[in-house]
């Protein structure tokens, strides 16, 4: 069996601890889709397409048919690209039917 190359055994590492039980704090940049009515999701481009699924949202942002409104009165739309900060959860979603890999407690939207 070949040795793994230093950046593909901290690649590897990183992996194994978001994908563990540890929660921990991540942001991430991609396009919001929402789906179900009441299901709301960052997609991370590349060849994961992971999908980070929004429990929470920060104070005074609201969610709606056509995206997010946030508290200044702005939209981001569905398709738009945005960054979301905050605490990873490996706690599963209360609906069952919303598609995810990951959960956010969003603390921050850019």
């Amino acid at each position: 069996m070949k040795r793994l190359r230093p950046a593909a055994s901290v690649a590897l590492a990183a992996t194994l601890l978001f994908s563990g039980c540890a929660s921990g704090i991540a942001t991430v940049t991609g396009t919001l889709e929402v789906g179900n009515g009441h299901c709301i999701w960052v997609r991370v481009p590349g060849a994961s397409g992971d999908l980070y699924s929004l429990r929470h949202l920060p104070s005074g942002y609201e969610m709606d048919e056509q995206g997010l409104m946030a508290p200044d009165g702005s939209r981001i739309r569905i398709g738009d690209s945005l960054t979301v900060s905050g605490d990873l959860s490996w706690e599963p979603l209360e609906q069952r039917d919303c598609e995810t890999v990951h959960v956010i407690d969003a603390t921050a939207i850019e």
